[in-house]
């Protein structure tokens, strides 16, 4: 039974390694789609505001980084 366990517990790993790495291999070609467009930042800014992670404290960052002086 603990070698049964051992495996399970591998495979469980590998699946949860496979899938992070898929989510980096996503996230570096939207970067470099950002980075191709012209304008990297304002995509960047803008994939950012899309994400369900904490929208309040990203939009308060970005509109720390860009304020406009009238």
């Amino acid at each position: 039974m603990g070698d049964e366990e051992s495996l399970f517990q591998l495979r469980e790993e590998i699946r949860q390694l496979k899938e992070r790495l898929i989510a980096i291999e996503r996230e570096q070609r939207l970067i470099r789609e950002d980075i191709l467009s012209g304008d990297p930042k304002a995509r960047m800014q803008k994939r950012l505001l899309e994400k369900p992670l904490n929208k309040d404290d990203i939009k308060k960052r970005i509109d720390d980084e860009i304020k406009i002086e009238i």
